[in-house]
């Protein structure tokens, strides 16, 4: 019929929508390819940028071999038996001071530092504070250079960390790690990290590859109990003492040879609060407005300054006390001589008094960990024997020559077990092999 549309196929009428389909798909294919490949370049970076910290700060994390003498008697037999653990220290000054954690020097009777250019240097011992879980040591010459140190105050939450361990020897041991804040009950920085057990006086980098603290381990050096923080690989959390504290604390070490603490003789309980469920007043829940004076130490500094039981400790020198951990450690802080502001509450009225710090009494001193445990006469074989340096060193190398074999074995398993798996996806294009 004149005027009438020529008769169209199912497919020819269906013609513009497959070709507005099909010119979506590869405009989503394009678009898939540019996201992976830009995907691709992020993660090269990325990768590039953790090489290049790892090289700039492993030379500064050593090994730090110690050996244990212990002298028995059984029946009137006299025998010796050594005990050699390995742990982790960073290089805190080219005159050849290095840092650690207490548990890894206790009961020294030999050290020896190995750094990464495979040179041993033997340790003196410079100081150990068991109470804040810090050690120093000395060695003749330094080969590397010293970490640079970070302010720990400026890890925020949620800040990258790299976590390095030489338990093991070289290479190190690391991992990355994530910030989650300083807890009040302790002042510990917790970190989310899966480590191992071992990662005790391990270094803490920022992502500018500062030193940030230093792996904590249990008091006293022993295992973690279950449901620690520390219980092993997989718990997930480590607890690292900030450098900010360590600092404090490595300079007396070396100044002094010990950690001489200020005293404000006041003690002081964290103000409770208890809220009701269902009617039972069951639930306690800290107020964080100051802290309740609970006793004052005759003839203290805190005593002459005028505070007595039952005031409300609320700030020194403008910092708000909430826990008596913050407290305790602000104090040890500040050298004995220090002149503080203390501000507080007494009957509702906020007051204001000035007081100076004093030398920590002897008596409170928490006893130190004994660096060498004898009953007997000292061996023949003293610390400076080269025959005993000697041994230390070619056993050290022989636990070096196990975990590398343990290491190539695995690798050689992984290959194995990839090359059963299923081929890999066609490349997108773009792709480059990372």
């Amino acid at each position: 019929m004149h005027g009438s549309q020529p008769y169209r196929t199912g497919t020819e009428r269906l013609r513009p929508v497959i070709c507005a389909t099909l010119l979506v798909c590869l405009w989503h294919l394009d678009s898939a390819s540019r996201a992976y490949a830009q995907s691709a370049a992020y993660l090269h970076n990325l990768e590039k940028e953790i090489v290049r910290l790892v090289e700039r700060v492993e030379p500064t994390v050593a090994s730090v071999i110690v050996q244990r003498k212990f002298i028995h008697s059984v029946n009137g037999q006299t025998f010796t038996d050594w005990e050699r653990s390995i742990g982790t220290g960073v290089v805190l000054h080219r005159d050849g001071y290095v840092i650690t954690t207490a548990g890894v020097v206790d009961h020294a009777h030999d050290i020896l530092v190995n750094f990464q250019d495979g040179r041993y240097r033997l340790g003196e011992l410079v100081g150990v504070d068991p109470l804040s879980n810090i050690a120093v040591i000395r060695v003749d010459s330094v080969s590397v250079l010293s970490a640079r140190l970070g302010d720990s105050d400026d890890a925020r939450p949620g800040s990258w960390v790299l976590v390095m361990n030489n338990a093991h020897g070289f290479p190190s041991s690391m991992t990355t790690g994530i910030v989650n804040g300083v807890r009040e009950e302790d002042v510990m920085m917790q970190v989310s990290a899966v480590v191992g057990g071992d990662f005790s006086g391990g270094a803490v980098f920022s992502s500018n590859g500062r030193l940030l603290g230093l792996v904590s381990a249990p008091p006293g050096g022993q295992p973690p109990a279950s449901g620690s923080v520390l219980e092993g690989e997989g718990a997930g959390v480590i607890s690292v003492i900030p450098i900010n504290r360590v600092k404090t604390f490595a300079r007396q070490l070396i100044e002094h040879g010990e950690v001489r603490r200020s005293w404000l003789g006041v003690y002081v309980e964290k103000i409770w609060e208890s809220i009701s469920v269902d009617g039972n007043r069951n639930i306690m829940l800290g107020t964080g407005e100051g802290m309740e004076v609970t006793d004052v130490s005759p003839g203290s500094p805190a005593m002459k300054a005028g505070l007595r039981k039952g005031d409300i400790l609320r700030a020194v020198n403008g910092v708000p006390m909430n826990h008596p951990i913050i407290l305790a450690e602000f104090v040890t802080s500040l050298p004995a001589g220090s002149r503080i502001e203390i501000r507080y509450l007494r009957g509702g009225t906020e007051n204001t008094v000035h007081t100076v710090l004093a030398a920590q009494p002897k008596t409170l001193d928490s006893p130190a960990s004994p660096l060498l445990v004898e009953d007997g006469t000292e061996d023949p074989l003293s610390r400076e024997d080269p025959r005993l340096i000697q041994q230390m060193i070619l056993e050290h190398e022989k636990e070096l020559a196990a975990h590398r074999l343990k290491l190539n074995q695995l690798k050689r398993l992984l290959d194995e077990r990839l090359k059963r798996m299923a081929p890999r996806a066609v490349a997108l294009p773009g792709d480059d092999g990372f």
